[in-house]
């Protein structure tokens, strides 16, 4: 038998690098999934959410699940768990590509949130089982080697960490970037299995010869044609669903989406699975760039914010302009679609009067002085948050900055021909009561294509067809598309009056869209899961309709318990109030995850490409948070760090706006809460365990029930701060509930341990 210095020799390190790898392996297929999630529900951010849950949900199922029938055989389900979740981290991504063609989805409808689940739990349930069993199987490989049960859960948790936080790191830094998701995706899984290897060769876990046998498969597969065969098969199976019967041209992943472009002799372009444009399309582009530029009155110098290089800038330049500022985020998608472009069209682009700006535009706005005669913003409707903080106030007080005294701004809004009626009318109301609150003009013209038209001046600011075609006319323009009689049939001035005030009644009632409170998002999301006859609607409806009801609603359990606890003179009240403090911790660590993500993608913009180091950032926070409490595992101080971190995190989005940091500092600024929000959460897990265990439970228990509690919590705030309460009731107001929320578990268990103790001092009892 093996003494306990050979045991110790043998084992430290080797245990060390198999926790480690654990977190790697996980972190890196759970990036990975959710980049190919946020692509099946078009770049919705509330993907993000949806995939979260349903890996949470497997982690808590998965945890109870390997304690009830295979404790005994830890060592084998250990090695088991790691070797399944690193075949089913490629299996996930194919999965996920197919998943249109799974759920039956016709070639372009929405998503509804229905099938939106159905297919989270199809990637994300079984690896989320893998990983949460995987943690308990790990505990009970440990203690059966000698371990303390606390000692165990403790290191496990916080080397499960630092894996997870170099996976992050590497992820965003270099795979990502760099290389194919498979292939990257591949590389990363043999690093993790590699880092296990010698735990398996010592038989610390089972799996001696499949853990490095399958590290050396998953590298040679992902270094080797299989890889980039299966990419290129699975691409045109994710395509085909979106296009049928078009085959796929290009793609390529950049730092904010998948790009993709399909189609013969029309080019289509697809943006994270949304559509964007179909080129060359010569007599529409001409159409739409006239009708932009007349509504300038003067269009010396133009910015355009996106949304002209597939076709409409060539046309553009038959006006008097001297020079457009064509300001393009995505580097990497403007190469892709330049190569697809018709000959004259990618001569504009090198036309001597065009500059090329890839830079953020909300950062291109910020940072410089010179105005501009019209400013143009053609992106679609604010269906995500990366399309919303397109039209907030503080965007369009950057705009304001820029725009001449006598220019216009033109945005593009899908608005109701008449009748401001349903989502789309009050998605409109929101944004043109954003407009209204920076600018003293706004027109509208009708839709379906619809257009806002903001700036100073009355007289410039016109949708005036008589006005329009004298400034054609004096522009001497000649086209075989357009003539100035097309006017009164683009702007008829009854439907423009008629809208523009159904438009000013609705917004009398609207809420502003801001970075904080996206509320163009909402109506967005909403009017989405109506066309797509989601079940989801009526509620949706109610939380908008309700906002207060949706901030008790998350209260009343906590309440629920507080009451139940004065109420209650006898009996143990320490076990009921520990589970309840660890769903909290999970569910705020999850939400203050969540609304730090959403936060980062509206005034930074790049949260796909960095969901690895944004995940590892909090991974890092998390393994600090788990090393202090390990060692001082005190429930109440940790519950109070959660209690510290979430008004830290309140009063972050309260001043955040009114700062106006730059850019970086921004994403600074947002990373060290992520590490604090981290710490908050890790604090709380071992100190729970730790209560679990003096109330009886053995080692492998106390890590299935702390674990169960802590991503059951999460998983419901995934759902919930990502579907209702960032978009209904903000950033500032999401983050007082959890202040509130956090309260009132500490105040829970403090009364409960103080009347344990209490209890603990009278004759013939003792402390639970």
């Amino acid at each position: 038998m093996a003494t306990d210095a050979d045991r110790s020799d043998r084992g430290v390190w080797r245990w060390a690098l198999l926790f480690a790898g654990a977190g790697f392996l996980a972190l890196a297929v759970q990036v990975y999934l959710l980049r190919e999630y946020l692509v099946v529900l078009q770049a919705d951010e509330t993907s993000v959410g949806l995939g979260l849950a349903s890996w949470l949900a497997g982690i808590a199922l998965g945890a109870p699940l390997v304690r009830w029938l295979l404790v005994r055989r830890s060592r084998t389900v250990a090695a088991l768990a790691l070797g399944l979740l690193a075949i089913d981290g490629w299996a996930g991504v194919v999965l996920a590509r197919a998943g249109r063609g799974l759920l039956g989805l016709p070639a372009g409808e929405l998503v509804a949130l229905g099938p939106a689940f159905w297919l989270a739990s199809m990637v994300f349930i079984v690896p989320g089982i893998l990983v949460g069993g995987g943690f308990v199987a790990l505990v009970g490989a440990a203690t059966h080697e000698g371990a303390d049960a606390q000692q165990a859960i403790g290191r496990l948790y916080v080397l499960e960490a630092i894996g997870s936080l170099a996976a992050g790191l590497l992820a965003s830094l270099a795979t990502i970037p760099w290389l194919d998701p498979l292939t990257g995706l591949g590389l990363l899984v043999a690093v993790a299995l590699a880092a296990a290897t010698p735990a398996a060769r010592a038989r610390l876990i089972g799996g001696r010869w499949l853990i490095p046998a399958l590290s050396v498969t998953t590298l040679l597969a992902a270094s080797t044609p299989l890889a980039s065969k299966l990419e290129s098969a699975t691409q045109r199976l994710r395509f085909g669903s979106l296009v049928p019967n078009q085959p796929l041209l290009d793609w390529v992943e950049t730092p904010y989406e998948h790009i993709a472009i399909g189609g013969d002799e029309v080019r289509v372009e697809y943006a994270g699975g949304q559509y964007v444009a179909s080129f060359p399309d010569p007599t529409e582009d001409e159409s739409r760039a006239h009708r932009w530029m007349l509504l300038a009155e003067h269009p010396a110098r133009v910015l355009a914010l996106g949304g002209l290089e597939t076709g409409a800038l060539r046309f553009c330049l038959r006006h008097p302009v001297r020079e457009i500022d064509l300001v393009v985020r995505d580097r990497r998608a403007l190469e892709i679609v330049r190569r697809h472009l018709d000959p004259e069209d990618r001569a504009a682009l090198e036309d001597p009067r065009v500059r090329l700006v890839f830079d953020d535009p909300r950062s291109f706005l910020g940072r410089g002085s010179d105005v501009y005669d019209l400013i143009l913003r053609m992106q679609p409707d604010p269906a995500t948050l990366l399309l919303a903080r397109g039209v907030t106030v503080e965007m369009n007080r950057l705009v304001a900055r820029r725009l001449a005294a006598r220019g216009a701004y033109v945005t593009r809004l899908s608005v109701g021909p008449n009748v401001q009626a349903g989502e789309t009318g009050t998605m409109g109301a929101s944004v043109y009561r954003s407009l209204r609150e920076v600018f003293e003009v706004v027109r509208a013209a009708p839709g379906p294509d619809g257009l806002l038209v903001s700036g100073t001046s009355r007289e410039a600011v016109t949708l005036d067809p008589e006005a329009l075609a004298r400034r054609w006319r004096s522009r001497h323009i000649e086209s075989e598309v357009f003539v100035p009689e097309l006017l009164p049939w683009l702007f008829p001035p009854e439907r423009v009056a008629t809208l523009e005030t159904e438009l000013e009644r609705a917004s009398a009632g609207a809420t502003l869209t801001t970075d904080n409170r996206p509320t163009a998002f909402i109506h967005a999301l909403t009017m989405r899961q109506q066309l797509a006859r989601s079940a989801w609607v009526p509620l949706l409806a109610w939380s908008k309709r309700h906002p207060l009801g949706l901030g008790l609603a998350l209260l009343l359990p906590s309440l629920l318990l507080v009451g139940w606890q004065l109420g209650v003179r006898r009996g143990c009240r320490t076990q009921p109030v520990v589970l309840h403090a660890t769903v909290v911790a999970g569910g705020c660590g999850m939400a203050y995850s969540l609304m730090l993500f959403f936060s980062f993608q509206t005034r930074v913009g790049v949260l796909y490409s960095q969901l690895g180091a944004l995940s590892a950032v909090f991974m890092l926070g998390l393994a600090l948070g788990g090393h202090w409490s390990a060692r001082w595992p005190a429930l109440l101080r940790a519950q109070a760090v959660g209690v510290a971190t979430a008004v830290l995190v309140t009063l972050f989005f309260a001043l955040l706006d009114r700062l106006d940091p730059g850019r970086g500092t921004v994403a600074v600024a947002h990373a060290a809460l992520l590490a604090l929000a981290g710490v908050a959460t890790g604090c709380v897990f071992p100190a729970a365990a730790n209560r679990f265990i003096e109330c009886g439970s053995g080692g492998a228990g106390a890590a299935s029930r702390a674990e169960l509690c802590d991503h059951a919590g999460a998983a419901v705030a995934a759902v919930l701060v990502a579907i209702l309460f960032v978009p209904v009731l903000g950033l500032v107001y999401t983050g007082a509930l959890l202040v509130v929320l956090q309260l009132l578990a500490l105040v829970a268990c403090a009364y409960a341990i103080r009347f344990g103790r209490r209890r603990a001092t009278l004759p013939g009892q003792s402390s639970t």
